[in-house]
């Protein structure tokens, strides 16, 4: 359920805030570098905030010289503490509502690699995304935790004023980290008026289109782009790096290390280069619009489904839905939702995943039919189950034929999803997207056949075939 649809709003085209999915958070997460170049209020002096959070940070790492034990360091791991902003129903769909966060693990990470800058001669960060690339584990959803955590206040206002410009409920929420101290550097918990989101019985908190990305414009693939376009004869002299596929995390954070004077004029590029934030009109890795599409398809194709009572109805009745979902993609043009036409490319796995998950959520809606993704894959769409009491189970898996861990995935991940859980039934979904790919897949049906033997289950394989360019009906 979307946040307008929620609370009827119809959002006109001069407003800019992202409408989140309440019950599955979207892969998208807020870029400093957007945040940082945005003027509207009440972020105008977002950039300004977050630099001075870390010159306290910076001064606190220094003082501390490393030493754990030190009253410096234990403020500044205090002062890193940053909890997974779950209110802006972003990030990665795998993570629970909980989240991992920012919990003292993380915070040690921050540390360390705030000291290891002041080590390597970095005096002051202007953008703090470049710790990113100096420690391993500082991806896209810690830096926009940090982000998230710093700016909640903003977020809070933003919020509040959009709901009162389209006369939005709130009621009264313990939010974390919803404001930082500068004096005593310190984070308060305050009681604050948001919207709810019923999916979890927690608060929301709306944040701009514009500073939202897949992954942030300084980031460590994106250090490695630049400096072997630009400096590839010294990466092979200096740091013997034949071709660049041979270089990994680690040996992106020793470049870094070594040679500052890179990272610096890195991210002196991105900022002459700029940036740009996720297109959600076209959403190119499907993450974002599955959810329409899916609504919209369910009443365009509506079935008729009865509530299963015994194992037998249970598995009949997803194999329906899984026949469903085929006849929409091959025979109504379904597969061109799961393609970028310009240029023409498959999207990602995911983009499959959530077009599935949607249109069986939609079907089991509209039937009254109660479905569930798997406790443990917390917000997730994938590796789901249907059950109709304990007994009754059935566990779907989504691979596209591409993958390099299908036979992976049916061989080890399913009949281990199966045995811990306890279900008997499994179904293995393959979207196929390119011709040559079915010679990739021909002995899966076997392979199934012979692991339902062995484990006394019943796995069966599904092949659902989008390739683009399929004839019209008319033609066939």
């Amino acid at each position: 359920m979307l946040f307008s649809e929620l609370y009827s709003i119809t959002k006109s085209k001069d407003e800019s805030w992202f409408d989140p999915i309440l019950d599955v958070d979207t892969k998208l997460f807020i870029d400093p570098f957007l945040l940082f170049s945005y003027s509207e209020q009440p972020f105008n002096n977002a950039h300004s905030k977050i630099i001075e959070f870390f010159n306290e940070a910076f001064i606190l790492a220094a003082k501390s010289r490393g030493f754990p034990d030190s009253l410096s360091y234990k403020k500044l791991v205090s002062m890193l503490t940053f909890p997974e902003v779950e209110e802006i129903c972003l990030g990665y769909t795998n993570k629970s509502t909980g989240g991992s966060g920012g919990g003292e693990g993380f915070s040690h990470s921050i540390a360390v690699a705030l000291i290891k800058s002041i080590r390597i001669g970095i005096k002051e960060i202007d953008h703090f995304e470049e710790i990113g690339i100096l420690e391993k584990g500082i991806g896209r959803d810690r830096i926009s935790d940090i982000c998230g955590n710093i700016i909640k206040e903003e977020l809070i206002t933003y919020t509040q004023d959009i709901c009162s410009k389209h006369e939005v409920p709130l009621q009264e929420f313990k939010v974390r980290n919803s404001k930082f101290d500068f004096k005593f550097k310190r984070w308060e918990n305050n009681s604050i008026f948001l919207p709810l989101n019923p999916t979890n019985n927690k608060p929301i908190l709306l944040v701009p289109e514009i500073i939202l990305r897949e992954l942030p414009s300084i980031n460590a693939d994106g250090f490695l782009d630049w400096a072997w376009s630009n400096e590839n004869e010294m990466l092979r002299t200096d740091f013997n790096f034949e071709i660049k596929s041979q270089i990994n995390k680690e040996d992106i954070m020793k470049i870094a290390s070594d040679r500052i004077d890179l990272l610096e004029n890195y991210v002196n590029y991105v900022e002459g280069k700029g940036s740009l934030p996720y297109n959600l009109d076209k959403d190119p890795s499907g993450i974002y619009k599955w959810y329409e599409q899916s609504k919209g398809v369910q009443q365009l194709y509506p079935i008729k489904l009865a509530t299963p009572k015994t194992d037998l109805e249970l598995a009949e009745l997803v194999k329906r839905l899984i026949q469903s979902f085929n006849s929409f993609i091959v025979n109504n043009s379904g597969y061109k939702l799961l393609w970028n036409e310009i240029p023409l490319r498959p999207k990602k796995e995911e983009a499959s995943q959530l077009l599935f998950f949607g249109l069986i959520k939609e079907h089991c809606r509209a039937n009254n039919i109660d479905f569930s993704r798997e406790v443990n894959q917390g917000r997730g769409p994938v590796d789901f189950k249907f059950s109709s009491g304990y007994q009754n189970r059935v566990l779907i898996e989504v691979k596209r034929a591409s993958s390099s861990k299908l036979k992976q995935g049916l061989i080890n991940q399913l009949p281990q999803y199966l045995e811990s859980e306890g279900i008997h039934l499994g179904y293995y979904v393959v979207i196929v997207q390119k011709e040559e790919e079915y010679k990739k897949i021909s002995n899966l049906k076997g392979e199934a056949k012979k692991l339902s033997e062995e484990l006394d289950k019943f796995i069966d394989i599904f092949v659902i075939d989008a390739t683009h360019d399929k004839p019209s009906a008319s033609n066939i």
